[in-house]
């Protein structure tokens, strides 16, 4: 099932009170660069530091009660962990969380913090979501899936619905792209009240290039997945998620390892955002030439920030 736009305010109005409508700010020194007026949304500036909690409050709110009393399951590469953790523990029910044994440890101490179980699975975060789903399907509890579940996708389409109210005059949107359920959102927004007139871009890791390589062969296709600083967007693409982002975004650009350490680098330095890999690679990909606007203003989507300090501070030290 496709999310309608209906749907998207149906999810704003479920998500108000809970999710922050974040900020929409204008950057000096990327409009300098860019040559066009740039803005950033601060989803990293999002409860859980992550824009995850608003799809994942979506789903699990509109769940039946009883449904919802036999406890969720998620797998995740941290940040829709995260998220799942904080609803269940505000709904009061048990959550076991699955994520990569490579994830942040930042992001499983917060999963943890929040209450939830929270088991490591060797290998990526597919073998994270085949572990996940084995065991939701075992107990009979709810699988909340992070980029595929509708709800999760109109939750995050509410990103969206807040640029457009922000700068109604927008013409192009970059958006981190990992399973495809943030730029499917954001994209039925944008076409359902804006049409054709803003561009849609997603942005890869080059090492998680599942979404570009599906792109480029009209299809989900096999891509290779290696660590990646941008380990939010690790992982494949799922068909009904292609088909989604396909039907919303122009193109997908792919942007390197050090652009993504640079990224994150110069926005705490030039704007004092704390910014994850995945949240940085709208910036990545403009600092290292992947993308570059074919008009102004244009809205470069800040993700998330659970970024570990220690990783941090050595990026700040090798610039």
């Amino acid at each position: 099932m496709r999310p309608t736009l209906r749907d998207l305010f149906a999810a704003r109005l479920r998500i108000g009170g809970i999710a922050y409508r974040t900020p929409l700010e204008r950057s000096d020194w990327l409009s300098e660069l860019a040559g066009c007026d740039v803005y950033l949304k601060l989803e990293c500036w999002q409860r859980t530091r992550s824009f995850k909690i608003r799809g994942a409050y979506n789903a699990i709110a509109s769940l039946p009660a009883e449904l919802r009393g036999r406890g969720l399951v998620a797998a995740s590469a941290g940040n829709h962990g995260q998220a799942v953790a904080l609803v269940a523990r505000e709904f009061g029910v048990p959550a076991v969380i699955f994520v990569p044994a490579t994830a942040p440890e930042t992001k499983q101490a917060h999963i943890r913090g929040h209450g939830a179980e929270l088991r490591l699975v060797e290998g990526t975060y597919d073998d994270a979501e085949a572990a996940a789903a084995a065991f939701a399907k075992e107990r009979s509890a709810v699988f909340v899936h992070p980029f595929v579940d509708p709800a999760v996708v109109a939750g995050q389409g509410t990103i969206g619905l807040e640029i457009l109210e922000t700068l109604p005059d927008v013409s192009e949107v970059l958006v981190p792209v990992g399973g495809g359920g943030l730029i499917a959102g954001i994209g039925i927004a944008l076409r359902g009240a804006a049409g054709d007139g803003v561009r849609i871009v997603g942005v890869n890791a080059e090492r998680s290039p599942s979404m570009h390589a599906a792109f480029e062969a009209g299809r989900v296709v096999d891509a290779p997945i290696g660590p990646t600083l941008a380990d939010g967007l690790a992982g494949g693409v799922e068909p009904t998620s292609y088909e989604r982002a396909r039907e919303v975004a122009d193109a997908v650009v792919l942007t390197s390892e050090a652009a993504i350490e640079s990224a994150v680098r110069e926005l705490f330095r030039h704007e004092g955002v704390v910014a994850e890999g995945a949240g940085a690679t709208p910036v990545a990909a403009l600092l290292e030439g992947r993308w570059r606007p074919t008009a102004g203003p244009a809205v470069l989507v800040v993700s998330g920030g659970n970024i570990d300090a220690s990783r941090l501070e050595h990026l700040l030290g090798a610039g």
